[in-house]
């Protein structure tokens, strides 16, 4: 995984007072990885337009620009005349070398962004977003340098936002190029390394980004084993009895040894219970159950097993009596899991105003509750302990009824399989939207195409 920021000013300091490097050197560092990266995309004689602020990110794009004059038609537009020293300063290096700055925007073939940086807090101004809804719909490679501008540091669209085919991070990656939202408008996410190692360069952090090195599925390296070394996971069937039977399916695909539905299952491989064993050591319960199917819950019993909450549990003030359990996965998507901070008492918000602060609402959460939290979306966030993961692979294709009862089984599979809640949940995100990586289309995806493809992931 890699560590994510809300924003490196902190980390620019420390690398100037500890290492001795200046704020000069480190933009000069800025911009010839905006610089390269253009070199590496364009061939020679390309046109390239850069667009710049007042601040320290329209400096690094001049100074990019800078550097490729000569080999490049390189033009600049300034969005203010109200230039911060340093911005000044590279803009009288540029002018020296030839560098023009034309007033009107135009074809080119590569537009890279310095107008806002990550900490922009405001709506913007209709200038401003007039420019770069105009920047949007240019015909040209558009990169972003450091954030798109119009992006807030919690991944917050300011008015509007510039819409990069590749995102350049300075130093470190930026928490709120990860937002839900935000997924439309960075592209293709980079770090850009400032002179200084990111082990030396970076903090500490509490939150990161999941890689598909992360992913640790559970093969199987012995020999002589039987289907009771790999647990035992159940499933609580209700009304709808549809979300048990994909859960049930998808925790016999990711390799729980017996997975039982509390019920009647109508599937040959799907084995029925009339009730939770004590041999059953993980369940998942809330998908297709009805209210009435929630009072008649045996929450003592539950409470004693590893266990997945989810769907129309996670609507019932019936789990507060679950909500204390430490082995225990909830996986709630963004209107539940309004519902859940209205019934824990943290909150009283509606989806709107959670999507605007993800980030904060699963940290609060996740710092009240032993359990992991799940919560659902985009850009799916991991929660314990104050600590958040974001696992960013998630697509369209996964929007579709019945996918997150896939999710439920591969969460319950692997804590039958004895992995500790948060390992669980970090390895069924990845494993469920990997699975679906290779499809040819982002619409036909059904619950069984999810669970087909995770039959095929591998360790590569």
């Amino acid at each position: 995984m890699k560590k994510l920021f809300l924003k490196t000013e902190i980390l620019d300091n420390k690398a100037v007072q500890n290492f001795g490097l200046t704020h000069e050197l480190l933009m000069e560092n800025a911009a010839l990885n905006l610089a390269n990266f253009v070199r590496k995309k364009h061939k020679k004689g390309a046109k390239i337009l850069g667009v710049c602020g007042g601040g320290n990110n329209g400096a690094d794009v001049i100074a990019a620009i800078r550097m490729l004059k000569g080999d490049y038609k390189v033009r600049l537009f300034l969005t203010t005349t109200k230039l911060k020293p340093l911005t000044e300063f590279q803009l009288k290096i540029a002018k020296n070398l030839g560098v023009k700055i034309t007033k009107k925007i135009s074809k080119a073939d590569c537009v890279i962004d310095g107008i806002f940086g990550s900490g922009l807090n405001r709506k913007i101004e209709q200038n401003h977003q007039k420019i770069i809804k105009k920047l949007n719909r240019l015909n040209a490679h558009k990169i972003a340098c450091d954030v798109p501008s119009g992006l807030s540091q919690n991944g917050e669209i300011l008015g509007a936002c510039f819409k990069a085919d590749d995102t350049i991070c300075m130093g470190g990656l930026k928490l709120g190029c990860f937002s839900d939202v935000a997924k439309d408008f960075v592209g293709r996410v980079r770090m850009a390394n400032l002179g200084v190692s990111a082990k030396k360069f970076q903090d500490k952090t509490d939150s990161f980004l999941l890689t598909k090195s992360d992913l640790k599925l559970p093969f199987r390296n012995k020999n002589c084993v039987n289907k009771g070394d790999f647990g035992h996971a159940f499933i609580i069937g209700g009304a709808m009895s549809g979300a048990s039977h994909i859960a049930a399916t998808s925790a016999l695909k990711m390799g729980a040894g017996l997975v039982s539905i509390i019920g009647k299952s109508h599937k040959n491989e799907i084995m029925s219970s009339d009730k939770i064993s004590p041999k059953m050591n993980a369940g998942a319960v809330g998908m297709g159950l009805s209210d009435d199917d929630i009072a008649r819950l045996s929450f003592e019993i539950l409470s004693q097993k590893r266990l997945v909450i989810d769907a129309s549990l996670c609507k019932n003030e019936l789990v507060t009596k679950l909500l204390g359990l430490k082995n225990s996965i909830i996986t709630p998507h963004p209107s539940e899991f309004c519902t859940l901070l209205k019934i824990a008492k943290i909150a009283d918000i509606d989806v709107k105003t959670l999507q605007k602060n993800r980030f904060f609402y699963a940290r609060q959460w996740s710092l009240r509750f032993k359990g992991v939290l799940v919560l659902k979306g985009a850009n799916t966030i991991i929660a314990k302990n104050g600590k958040i993961y974001i696992m960013p692979f998630g697509s369209p294709c996964l929007a579709k009824g019945g996918s997150g009862d896939v999710l439920s089984g591969l969460c319950v599979s692997l804590l039958a399989q004895g992995y500790k809640p948060i390992k669980a949940a970090i390895t069924a995100t990845l494993a469920h939207a990997l699975a679906v990586k290779k499809h040819k289309n982002s619409y036909a995806i059904t619950p069984k195409d999810i669970i087909k493809g995770v039959e095929c992931l591998s360790k590569r």
